[in-house]
C-alpha cells in the first residue's frame, strides 16, 4: 500500500474525530462580583488556557463590563479595557493583564514581554477607558475606535461584509464586522474554546440598537457564521438580566445579586436572529427570557409632522389604548400602551362600560401631536372619551381627558414591502382581563382586539395561530394558545385595506 495511502488511513479517523470533539469547556464562576461591599474592584477568572475573563466591579462603575484577555505564542489580545471607576475607586488593569501575561510566559518557558494588542468590541466609554494605561506599554498597540481604523487594522476590507483571521501564535481569531449598536461594532471568535464574543450586540441584558437595519444584517451574518463553525458559547459584555427569565435589573443598578449567567449558548444565536427579524421597525422596549432590546433612533429617523390620533380603549380595571392605524405617514404605527385615566373620567368609564358591557369605547384626540414624540412613559395628551367610535356617530362620555402614559407594551411602525401575517398576534392585559391584538404589517389587513379566558402569551409577546387562513380574524370561541375568545372587541379592515 503506497505510504500517502497509509497515511490517510491512519490519520483520517483521528483527524475528524478532532472534529468532532466538543470545545473546551469553559471553567466561569457562579458568581462574579456584582457591587456587594468589600469586592474586589477587577475579578479575574482563568476560563481556559490562554483565555481570562475580567469583570469590573458595579462598585467601581454600574456598568461592570466583562473583559476578555486571550494569548497565544506570539502576542495577546485584550478585547475591551473597562469603563471610568467611580472616584475613591481604581480599575488597576495593567497591572492585572501585565502579571497574567508574565505568568503566561513563564509556564511556556519564554521569558521575554508577550507582546499586546488592545482592541474594543466598539467605541463606547465604558469599554476603552482603560486604553491610557497601555499607551506606554512595550510591544502594545492600541487599535483605533472609528471604522476605518477597525477594518484597516484586522484587514476587513469588505466591511460590514466578510471576516478576517487575527493570529496570536498557533492560535487564530476570528474577526467579523458588527455594526448596529455601534458603526464600528465587531465580534471575535476563539476557535479553541468555540466562544463568540459579541460585545453589546448580543448578552443577558437590554440590547440597545442604533442601526436597525445594520443590526439586522449583523444579526444574519453572526447566524450564518455560527453554521460554518461551531459555537459552544456567546459571551457578551455585560451582564443585566436577572436569574428569572425575562426580568431586567434596572438600568443604573449598583447591585445585582441574583444575576443571569454570562455565558448563554450557541443555540441563542438563531434565537436572537429570529428574534430580531421579528422586532419590525419597533420603539419599545421588548423583553425576551434571556435579553431585551431597545432602539435608540437617530435625529430625525421619526420626524413625523404632529396630527390627531385615535385609540381604542381596552379593559376596564387596568386601561389600555391601542392606536388606530392607517397604512401611511403619520398613522402607520402600531401602538398598544397601558394608561391612567382622571378619577373622575375613570369612574365614568367604568360606570357606562358596566352598562353597556357589548360596546366598545375610543378616545378622539382633541388637539395634534407626533406619536414617536408624545408617547412615552409619563407623558400626557388631552382627547374626548366615546362610546363606540368618535368618527361613526359615537356618545361622548367624557371630555378633555388628560391621558397619562404609563407603561408601552408595542410599538411599531409599518415597514414598505411587508406581508400581512394573519396568524400574528400580539398578547396584553392582566389579571381576568386578557386581550390579543393582531398584528398589523402591510395592505391590505385587519385591526381587531380581542378578550381571551386564558393567560394566552407573556404580555407584549408574540402569538402564533398556525392554522390561521385568510385574514386571520378570530371569532367568539376559536381557541389561540392556552386559551379561546370570549369576546370581539374591534374589527377593522377599510383603513388597513391599502
Amino acid at each position: 500500500m503506497p505510504l500517502s495511502r497509509l497515511l490517510l488511513r491512519t490519520l483520517l479517523p483521528a483527524v475528524l474525530l478532532c472534529a468532532a470533539l466538543p470545545g473546551r469547556a469553559l471553567d466561569l464562576p457562579q458568581r462574579w462580583v456584582h457591587g456587594a461591599a468589600g469586592e474586589p474592584t477587577l475579578q479575574v477568572q482563568a476560563a481556559a488556557p490562554g483565555l481570562w475573563v475580567l469583570r469590573q466591579s458595579k462598585r467601581s462603575n454600574f456598568e461592570a463590563p466583562f473583559l476578555y484577555l486571550i494569548a497565544g505564542e506570539r502576542r495577546a489580545l485584550l478585547l475591551d479595557s473597562g469603563a471610568e471607576p467611580v472616584a475613591g475607586s481604581d480599575l488597576p488593569l495593567r497591572a492585572t493583564v501585565d502579571a497574567l501575561l508574565a505568568q503566561w510566559q513563564r509556564e511556556h518557558g519564554r521569558g521575554e514581554t508577550l507582546p499586546l494588542v488592545v482592541a474594543h468590541t466598539h467605541s463606547h466609554r465604558d469599554h476603552t477607558h482603560g486604553d491610557a494605561a497601555f499607551r506606554d506599554r512595550p510591544q502594545t498597540h492600541v487599535v483605533g475606535r472609528s471604522v476605518e481604523e477597525v477594518a484597516a487594522f484586522f484587514g476587513l476590507t469588505r466591511w460590514p461584509e466578510g471576516e478576517a483571521g487575527f493570529d496570536l501564535g498557533g492560535r487564530e481569531l476570528r474577526v467579523l464586522p458588527l455594526p448596529g449598536h455601534d458603526p464600528a461594532h465587531i465580534a471575535v471568535y476563539d476557535p479553541p474554546t468555540r466562544s463568540l464574543f459579541s460585545g453589546d450586540s448580543l448578552y443577558p441584558g437590554l440590547l440597545t440598537v442604533r442601526d436597525l437595519n445594520a443590526y439586522r444584517a449583523s444579526a444574519a451574518r453572526l447566524e450564518a457564521f455560527a453554521r460554518r463553525r461551531p459555537v459552544a458559547q456567546v459571551l457578551g459584555a455585560h451582564v443585566e438580566m436577572s436569574a428569572r427569565p425575562g426580568e431586567l435589573y434596572p438600568i443604573g443598578t449598583a447591585l445585582q445579586p441574583d444575576e443571569h449567567g454570562l455565558a448563554l449558548d450557541g443555540a441563542v444565536l438563531r434565537r436572537w436572529r429570529a428574534d430580531v427579524e421579528g422586532l419590525g421597525d419597533f420603539l419599545h422596549q421588548d423583553t425576551r427570557a434571556q435579553y431585551a432590546f431597545a432602539r435608540v433612533p437617530h435625529a430625525g429617523e421619526f420626524a413625523d409632522a404632529p396630527n390627531t390620533h385615535g385609540m381604542l380603549v381596552a379593559g376596564v380595571d387596568t386601561v389600555y389604548l391601542s392606536h388606530l392605524p392607517m397604512l401611511h405617514s403619520p398613522h402607520d404605527y402600531q401602538l398598544i400602551f397601558e394608561a391612567e385615566l382622571p378619577a373622575q373620567a375613570l369612574a365614568s368609564y367604568r360606570d357606562d362600560a358596566g352598562r353597556h358591557p357589548q360596546d366598545y369605547y375610543t378616545l378622539a384626540p382633541s388637539e395634534r401631536w407626533a406619536l414617536v414624540q408624545t408617547i412615552k412613559p409619563e407623558a400626557r395628551f388631552r382627547a374626548d372619551l366615546y362610546r363606540g367610535h368618535f368618527e361613526r356617530d359615537g356618545t361622548p362620555i367624557a371630555r378633555e381627558v388628560e391621558v397619562t402614559v404609563r407603561r408601552i407594551v408595542h410599538f411599531r411602525r409599518f415597514e414598505p414591502g411587508r406581508r400581512p401575517d394573519p396568524g400574528a398576534w400580539i398578547a396584553f392585559g392582566r389579571g381576568r382581563e386578557r386581550f390579543l391584538a393582531h398584528r398589523i404589517e402591510g395592505a391590505p389587513d385587519m385591526d381587531q382586539i380581542v378578550r381571551i379566558d386564558g393567560d394566552a402569551a407573556p404580555e407584549g409577546q408574540a402569538l402564533r395561530r398556525p392554522q390561521a387562513r385568510g385574514s386571520g380574524e378570530l371569532r367568539v370561541g376559536d381557541g389561540i394558545g392556552r386559551g379561546r375568545v370570549e369576546r370581539v372587541l374591534y374589527t377593522e379592515y377599510g383603513d388597513l385595506a391599502r
